[in-house]
């Protein structure tokens, strides 16, 4: 069982992801979460290119990067849209992402989280912010944030 860090929820450091996560509860209104369609990336573009877009499949449950954020791309090296997360190839890193979306689904709620560590060999430093959307108490898409710290794998490249 991968062990996820308590949320920061209430103590987010990177102001980009503070007026993200304001920017998410005035589109709640009445409902617990939004809907998908309220949201309008136009509405936070200070943020843009690192925001990744995952449909959240049933019957398994499984996470599909619908859009992944320009700059998280660009600093990976690798763009996962169209990709399922269990398809990514870093079995630690992706089973660390899955359980914190699976908090996220599960919960019906928002969660943020900051760690340092290292998966697959890779040192990582990050701090990210996920927020449900969906619609009827079911989170249907998860809206993530991740403002990278300095890591570096073996080939140089950034891993997100």
């Amino acid at each position: 069982m991968t062990v996820i860090p308590d949320s920061c929820l209430d103590s987010l450091q990177d102001q980009r992801l503070v007026r993200l996560l304001a920017y998410w509860r005035s589109k709640c209104g009445a409902a617990r979460i939004p809907e998908p369609s309220a949201i309008e990336p136009s509405e936070f573009k200070f943020i843009l290119g690192y925001v990744t877009l995952v449909d959240v499949k049933r019957q398994p449950r499984r996470y599909l990067f619908r859009l992944d954020g320009s700059v998280l791309a660009a600093l990976s090296g690798m763009d996962y849209t169209g990709k399922y997360l269990d398809e990514l190839g870093m079995p630690e890193y992706c089973a660390f992402v899955a359980a914190t979306y699976d908090n996220v689904v599960d919960r019906v709620a928002p969660y943020a989280y900051r760690k340092r560590g290292a998966f697959d060999k890779v040192s990582f430093s990050e701090e990210t912010v996920i927020l449900p959307l969906g619609k009827g108490g079911e989170v249907l898409r998860l809206m993530v944030a991740v403002i990278p710290g300095a890591r570096s794998g073996s080939n140089g490249k950034l891993l997100i």
